[in-house]
Formats: structure tokens, C-alpha cells, sequence
């Protein structure tokens, strides 16, 4: 096929221009060129090396004119390219038909068929035939058909199509539609998955894929288990103007004929409102917590075990915010699930601001909710208002922070606990108020620092700071505290008098910025802490939220000192960064809890670890089982860059001796196609599956994989280019 052409002026509407080695005129309204013929028909060539031309009067006085072009025929218009043995063509019309016909055509679909007619400019009929989008020389898929409508910048629709990879066929369908829009955005079939899993027996999923406009689109669903039956899915997806978008995805499943459908919903929603106001929707349901561990391939939503929805308006008014929120949570302990729900919260707050140039920083917090507990069949509900103003005045140098800051508090509560002094945890009691005062007194410092000359390939110089952190807190005495109903931390202040020191080690480097420039970086951070409860008589210690266990000694006496906190960070470079936390505790004298977790990112991948070990508290050393020791992984690894990508993740339970949970998955891509493989294995929660899948991407042409699975977003965005 020869080259494009280079540019020319196109002749006149109805002007045909013709160059060949001979021409002549056969008869009346016959002519005839041999040799290299070259015709130009206003935006259309052909090159041939024998040409008849038949002119004809029709009634009316006007003339139709037929061309029939024979060896090495070349039809060239815009991007379009086609060559056969014979084309017989209308000039006029431009509609024609080739036979024995190789070509391309707009936007990147290679075609060859016995016969390929012309039906207008922007339609082809292909007989005999196959078509592909694979531009390498040797086409590694093609669909083989019987006949084909394309209509360009648009759509193929084949009948009686065998898709082959290479020269393999692989299957058959009766007809296909296959998308060739131009932006790749177009109504359609997704291609096909297919699997086997222990648990659902051999599976094959498709979607259909609606591109309602350029943001907006939905997706439907379909997939099949040999051993449980049907799974339907629904995704809706909008993009409006930054940074209103959501996404809506719905799957259900019918595990067994005489139950109710199981079903998964994961919608996600941020949308501006008129007025500057903003509504965010974040809905997580799942129809039971069985349903969620057996079928669910997410290992965290797998594990989880708690169901939440909300809805959140709110609104902007310089530093004070108003929002308006209804939200319900419930999480499952063994077989009960405990409910709590907002129905509605209305809050104002305003974020700490300076007062003018008094240097005395101001915020408060006002909160109306309706609040509820309970559980499922059982849930009570109260009113509660809530204000919190906070004054502040920060003081700093150098090398010292110091920053008094005073609370008032004061919550109303519609209801209390039945029963003297709270006996009992049934509402029904009369309304109960509640105020106290917090002061506190944050003080960094004195820091020391100094600096050591290195010379190394990281860094020249290394800046050692090393200062304590002091926090002094002080709250009045709360009255009638096992009155108040408990809904969540607000409820949980108890008088206290309590410091908290910790000493902070920081390590920074100068290394190269964004633009090139040396600036510091702190590549390394320990922060060892701890709290000390001067009041202790009414179990403050219980409720500090800053460590896993409360404090208290053998034989469950309070005890003055909480546990000791030590948390170490390090962040070499910006792609590598690592956190080891250790909680031992000091009156047991032994280790609680270690938590270690660490990152690399980097051209070619990228790679998550973590560790975790909780040890019960005991007296005797031999009493002090590990109740939890688990470690996790996955990675992200281009074998080959843009070409082979591995990914996989891991997680093991030390304990009980379990790999829970392992995936490989194996994607192999060029430029018109992608192959997946994944194998997924669970033990988990008498869960034991072991599950294999395999799909296939198209140039414009996406696919599906496991609705429920951990990489499901990645996979479930739609035809090519939604991608």
C-alpha cells in the first residue's frame, strides 16, 4: 500500500481529474486509461493499473458516472486506505464495492474481506472477512466473521464471528458489537471473564456498557456460577465539574432459591450544591455478615465487620463550617451487631483563628443531634446539645512552644440511665445536664540540636533535635457521670488531673528538593511517650483513647502510670518509608502491643508490608498467650515496563498457623491488547476457596473481572479508554 499522500488542492465538486500512461475513448460516454492511473475525485484517489470510465444521461439532463478500477486498486480518502483486485464505483455517490479487499479505515480498524461495499461515506459492508485493532505486522487477535457493518468513528457489528488469538480460535458468538469511537467511549458489550472458584464452581461474566455522555455512564452486570446460580451487578458513574463525582456500584446474589437475595453496595458520592454548599453520600451496606465473608474477595472488607451509610451537607463561611449529617453504623460482635445512628447532626464550628494581632487563638464547636444505640431489634434514642468554645494563646522562640489553653463545656442530654447512680443501662430517666472546665498547658521544649558533617553519598551534613513534650491537663469533676447516656467519646469525660511527657528524637538531612535545591528532610522521627494519672479514685485511666489497654496493675487496681508508647518513623527518601510502633506496659512489665508496617514505591513497582502482635496482659509469664500475630504484603512489580506486570498480596496468621488469604496476578499487555490471570486463595472463617480467572482487553474495547474482588475499581471502568 503506498504512502499517504502529501496535501494537494482537491479538484472542483463534480470535476474528475485523471493521469494514466494511455488513455482513450472506447465508444460514447466509455473511456478507457492503462498503466499507472491515478484518479482524484474531490477528496478521494484511486491508483490502479486499469481504469474504465462510463458516463450515462439519465432523465433530466444529468449524468451519472461509474468507474471499474482492476489490479493493485488503492482507494484512498482522508485516513482511509483499501486495496483489492477490482472496485466498482460510483462517482458520484462514492458508493462502491471491492473485491478481494485489505485495508484500514477511521479510527485504527484494519479490515479484509471477500467482497467490502462502499454504502456512503461513513458506512462499509464486509462479506468473508476478519477485522482486528491490532496495528503490529502479524495481528495477535482478529474476529473471523461471516458478514460486518462499520460504521466509522462508531461501531462494528459481525455476525458469526470466531475470535482467534493468532490462528487459535478461542470461541464463538453469534453476533458482536464492537465499539471504534474516536474518544473510546462508546454503548456496548464488555468482553467476557472467565474463572472456576471451590466455592461458586466455573464462572463467565459480561457487562453492558451505556456511555450516556462524556460524564456520565452506567454499567450492567452479568455473571454465572455453576454451583450458587446468578450474580447481577449495576456501577453508575458522573463526573460533573471538579470535584463533584460519584460512583454507585450495586451487586447482588441469589445463593440458594428459597433465601432472599444477598447483596453488596459500595456507593461513594461528593456533589456542590447552589450556594457553595457541598452534600457528600458514603453508603458501605452488605445484606449479612456470612454473605460478606464468603463471597466478598476484598481480604479487608472480607474481614470487616461492620455495615455504615451517611449523608453530609455542609457549608463554608470562612473559618466556621455548618454541616448537616445522618449517618448509621453497625458493628457485628459474634452473632449481635451494635447500632449507632445520627437522625440528624446539626454542627457549627469554627477552626482555631488568631483574634486580630492579640495573638489569642478562638474556636468553637456547637453541635443538635438526635443520637441512637442498641441493638438491631432494640435501638433508644436522645437528644443531645453540645457546646465547646476554646480559647488559646501560643507563646514560642527558637527552641520553646509554650500554649495555655482553657475549655468550657456544656452538654444537655434529653434522657438518662434508669436506676441509682446509673444501675442500670435503660434510658426513660429525666434530662440530665452536664459541665465542666478543661485547662491545659502544652509546652515543647527546651529543644537541643546539632549538626554532623557526614560527607557521604545521601547527605552532607545530618541535624540532630532532640526536646521533651509536656502536656498538662486539668478537668473539673463530672457530675452524675453513670447518668449520662453513653454514645460515643463525648460522653466519656471524667474529671481528671493528668500529664503526658514524651521525649522527641528527630533526625533531618538536606537533600534535593522539587527544584533541585538542598532543603531539610527528616528522614527519621522516635517519639517515646507516656501519661501519668494524678487522679485515678473515679478510673480516668480507663477511657484515654491513646493507648490499646487501660491502666491498671495486678490484681486490676488502678495504677497512676498508663503504658509506654514508643513510635518510630523512617522516611529515607520520599518512595520509602517505614513506621514501628511498641506499646509495653509498665505495670505488667511486659510487651502489649507491636505494630510495624512499611512502603516502597518506585518506577518499576511498589511493595506494602505489615506486622501486627498483641499479647494478652497476664501476671505469670506463662499466662501471656499472643492473641493476635499477623503479617501482610503485596507488591506491584513491571516485569517488563508498559509490557508484563505482576502483582500479588499476602496475609498469614502466625497464631493459628493459616495463610488467610494469597493472590498472583499476571497481566501481559501490547498495543492493542491485554491478557489477565489471577489466582486467589482463601482460609479464612471456614472459608477455603481457591479461585482462577482469566479475561481479556481489546484496543477499544474493555473487560470485567470479579465484582467483589480487592482490585475491582481498577477493573469494573468500562470500555477502552474509560479505562
Amino acid at each position: 500500500m503506498p504512502p499517504p499522500e502529501q496535501k494537494t488542492e482537491a479538484p472542483p465538486e463534480g470535476e474528475i481529474r485523471l493521469k494514466a500512461e494511455s488513455q482513450e475513448q472506447v465508444g460514447k460516454g466509455h473511456y478507457r486509461a492503462r498503466g499507472f492511473v491515478d484518479i482524484r475525485i474531490g477528496d478521494t484517489r484511486l491508483q490502479c493499473e486499469r481504469v474504465d470510465l462510463y458516463e450515462e444521461e439519465k432523465p433530466g439532463g444529468k449524468t451519472s458516472r461509474r468507474i471499474v478500477a482492476e489490479e493493485n486498486v488503492v482507494f484512498m480518502r482522508g485516513e482511509e486506505r483499501l486495496s483489492g483486485d477490482r472496485l466498482e464505483m460510483d462517482a458520484d455517490t462514492g458508493r462502491g464495492v471491492f473485491e478481494n479487499a485489505i485495508g484500514y479505515v477511521q479510527p485504527g480498524v484494519f479490515i479484509e474481506g471477500r467482497r467490502i461495499e462502499r454504502l456512503g461515506e461513513k458506512t462499509y459492508r464486509v462479506e468473508g472477512g476478519r477485522f482486528t485493532s491490532c496495528s503490529q505486522p502479524n495481528p495477535r487477535w482478529n474476529f473471523n466473521m461471516t458478514s460486518a457493518r462499520i460504521e466509522l468513528e462508531d461501531k462494528v457489528v459481525a455476525r458469526n464471528v470466531v475470535f482467534k488469538i493468532k490462528s487459535v480460535p478461542v470461541f464463538y458468538l453469534p453476533v458482536i458489537y464492537y465499539p471504534i469511537r474516536e474518544d473510546q467511549r462508546s454503548t456496548g458489550i464488555l468482553f467476557p471473564h472467565f474463572g472456576h472458584s471451590s466455592i461458586k464452581g466455573f464462572e463467565v461474566g459480561t457487562g453492558f456498557f451505556w456511555a450516556m455522555g462524556r460524564s456520565f455512564d452506567q454499567t450492567f452486570y452479568a455473571d454465572h456460577y455453576s454451583k450458587i446460580g446468578w450474580g447481577f451487578g449495576h456501577e453508575f458513574r458522573y463526573a460533573a465539574e471538579q470535584p463533584s463525582r460519584g460512583t454507585f456500584r450495586t451487586y447482588v446474589i441469589r445463593t440458594d432459591r428459597d433465601q432472599p437475595l444477598d447483596y453488596d453496595l459500595d456507593w461513594n458520592a461528593l456533589q456542590m450544591l447552589p450556594g457553595k454548599f457541598r452534600a457528600t453520600v458514603n453508603v458501605r451496606q452488605y445484606s449479612d455478615l456470612l454473605f460478606q465473608q464468603q463471597y466478598q474477595d476484598n481480604f479487608n472488607l472480607a474481614t470487616s465487620r461492620s455495615r455504615r451509610s451517611g449523608a453530609n451537607v455542609q457549608r463554608n463561611f470562612g473559618s466556621t463550617t455548618l454541616s448537616l449529617a445522618a449517618d448509621r453504623n453497625e458493628n457485628f460482635f459474634g452473632d449481635t451487631g451494635r447500632i449507632t445512628e445520627h437522625l440528624p447532626s446539626l454542627a457549627l464550628r469554627r477552626f482555631p483563628q488568631k483574634i486580630g494581632k492579640t495573638g489569642i487563638v478562638f474556636g468553637y464547636e456547637a453541635k443538635a443531634e438526635r443520637v441512637g444505640f442498641g441493638a438491631s431489634d432494640a435501638v433508644e434514642s436522645f437528644s443531645r446539645f453540645d457546646v465547646a468554645p476554646q480559647l488559646s494563646r501560643p507563646l514560642s522562640s527558637s527552641f520553646l512552644q509554650v500554649t495555655p489553653s482553657a475549655t468550657v463545656r456544656y452538654t444537655r442530654y434529653t434522657s438518662s440511665y434508669l436506676g441509682e447512680d446509673g444501675a442500670t443501662t435503660v434510658l426513660g430517666g429525666p434530662a440530665i445536664g452536664r459541665r465542666f472546665f478543661e485547662g491545659s498547658l502544652d509546652v515543647r521544649g527546651p529543644t537541643f540540636s546539632r549538626v554532623f558533617d557526614v560527607g557521604g553519598p545521601y547527605t552532607d551534613r545530618i541535624k540532630h533535635v532532640i526536646g521533651p513534650e509536656v502536656t498538662w491537663t486539668y478537668r473539673t469533676r463530672v457530675d452524675d457521670f453513670n447518668d449520662i447516656p453513653k454514645f460515643d467519646g463525648t460522653d466519656f469525660y471524667l474529671g481528671t488531673n493528668q500529664i503526658d511527657y514524651a521525649i522527641v528524637q528527630r533526625l533531618l538531612a538536606k537533600r534535593p528538593g522539587p527544584g533541585g535545591k538542598s532543603i531539610p528532610h527528616e528522614f527519621l522521627s522516635l517519639r517515646v511517650g507516656q501519661t501519668y494519672y494524678v487522679q485515678i479514685s473515679d478510673g480516668q485511666n480507663n477511657f484515654d483513647p491513646n493507648y490499646s489497654s487501660s491502666a491498671f496493675g495486678p490484681g486490676f487496681t488502678p495504677a497512676h502510670l498508663s503504658p509506654i508508647l514508643s513510635r518510630l518513623r523512617l522516611r529515607p527518601v520520599p518512595s520509602i518509608t517505614g513506621d514501628f510502633n511498641v506499646e509495653y506496659d509498665v505495670n505488667f512489665k511486659q510487651l502489649r502491643t507491636m505494630f510495624f508496617s512499611a512502603g516502597i514505591n518506585g518506577a518499576r513497582g511498589s511493595l506494602r508490608a505489615g506486622w501486627s502482635r498483641v499479647i494478652q496482659l497476664a501476671e505469670l509469664a506463662e499466662d501471656r498467650k499472643v492473641s493476635a500475630n499477623t503479617v501482610r504484603g503485596a507488591f506491584t512489580l513491571q516485569v517488563v515496563p508498559n509490557r508484563i506486570t505482576l502483582n500479588g498480596s499476602a496475609n498469614y496468621d502466625f497464631v493459628r498457623k493459616v495463610l488467610l488469604q494469597s493472590s498472583a496476578r499476571l497481566r501481559w499487555e501490547t498495543q492493542c491488547c491485554g491478557f489477565n490471570a489471577e489466582m486467589v486463595r482463601y482460609n479464612y472463617n471456614q472459608r477455603q476457596d481457591r479461585q482462577f480467572r482469566f479475561s481479556i482487553d481489546l484496543a477499544n474495547v474493555g473487560s470485567i473481572g470479579n465484582f467483589l474482588d480487592e482490585n475491582a475499581p481498577g477493573q469494573r471502568q468500562g470500555l477502552g479508554g474509560y479505562r
